[in-house]
């Protein structure tokens, strides 16, 4: 079922289906030690001592037989209208109290030769026993019900938890054809100008990055070292189209390198940086990915430095874009209230902040 629940499918009804059979087991031996202890309690307050221990022992295990009886029948019904299964409950009652009580008038009677009024004596054991296996018909149905809801419970969770797997495979996946698009074109642009050699050099560091990227489960989290090795793969590519436009500075503490982020959870809001900051800029603009510890939180940012004249530019196309979106989408869908993107304008470009829960290796 885990291998199914990766690939989002939801395993099938009967996959699912919880068996009645060990709760059931479970309350009818309680209810049936219950009887035991309190009959034999009853026993030697009326001075007969542990007289009837072996026989009283004997019919526990007769009922026991019987009520199982109970569970396989109520489960050849479970299907039944309720009001059916009402009247079932009812006469399934009377009728398994028959042998049971047979059974036990004659072991604790015909057997000791207490045959003065023998039928009432039976039908006074009759009657106490239908009422007996009454409340344990009721308490074999509770746990039918019980264990039905359980597993509509944990389908239902099921289906949840692939409807998020697949809204989060979807949203991962739409990061890698944008990003493809655009390195493309750049090489496309690059071959029409006649340089061969930088479109080569970017094909090749393109090939490097999705031998990467396609190693990597989409669902999994990696460590925050990967993720910045990844994003360096994509910074080398786009420093081909830059060479003269485009700095990286990395800050990333040594103590939070093995800490678990989801899988190229920044790529978007890199891209961002370098589609609306280095490719509209006639200047050199240092982009900055920086890590941080905030309590129970880290905070990751990407923050990109350019002159004035470009940071307004920038802060005028910032913020409607398909990527940021993404990244809002994937965090809520995992970490809902717990993360957080903010992306705002500075006084010398934009810088985008995203947090999440803290999770160690």
């Amino acid at each position: 079922m885990d291998d199914e629940m990766k690939f989002g499918l939801i395993p099938p009804p009967e996959r699912m289906k919880r068996s009645v059979w060990p709760p059931a087991i479970i309350a009818i031996l309680l209810v049936w030690g219950f009887y035991f202890v309190t009959k034999t309690a009853i026993g030697l307050v009326l001075t007969d001592g542990w007289r009837y221990l072996d026989q009283r022992f004997v019919v526990m295990a007769f009922g026991i037989a019987l009520s199982l009886l109970i569970v396989v029948i109520m489960e050849k019904t479970w299907n039944w209208p309720v009001w059916a299964k009402i009247i079932l409950i009812i006469v399934l009652s009377c009728v398994i109290a028959v042998p049971y009580a047979a059974f036990n008038w004659l072991l604790l009677f015909y057997l000791e030769g207490d045959l003065d009024q023998w039928l009432l004596t039976m039908l006074a054991s009759w009657s106490q026993s239908a009422h007996w296996f009454l409340s344990i018909t009721m308490v074999i149905v509770a746990a039918q019900y019980a264990t039905s809801l359980l597993s509509r419970e944990e389908r239902m969770n099921a289906m949840e938890s692939a409807a998020r797997t697949m809204e989060l495979r979807a949203l991962r996946y739409q990061v890698n054809p944008h990003f493809l698009f655009n390195v493309l074109n750049s090489v496309a642009a690059l071959v029409s100008d006649n340089e061969r050699e930088r479109a080569q050099t970017m094909l090749s560091n393109l090939a490097a990055y999705y031998r990467n990227s396609i190693t990597i489960d989409p669902l999994a989290d990696i460590s925050l070292s990967e993720e910045i090795a990844a994003q360096q793969l994509y910074i080398n590519i786009e420093k081909v189209r830059f060479p003269d436009r485009l700095e990286v500075a990395i800050d990333i503490p040594a103590e939070l390198k093995d800490l678990r982020v989801p899988s190229l959870i920044l790529q978007p809001i890199v891209e961002n940086s370098v589609k609306h900051s280095v490719a509209s800029s006639s200047s050199t603009v240092t982009l900055s990915i920086i890590a941080r510890k905030e309590g129970g939180s880290l905070a990751l940012t990407v923050r990109d430095v350019l002159d004035d004249g470009d940071a307004r530019k920038r802060a005028a196309s910032a913020g409607t874009n398909t990527g940021l979106r993404n990244v809002r989408a994937r965090l809520r869908s995992r970490f809902g209230d717990d993360a957080s993107v903010r992306a705002t304008p500075t006084a010398t470009g934009h810088e985008t902040v995203i947090t999440f829960p803290v999770q160690f290796p």
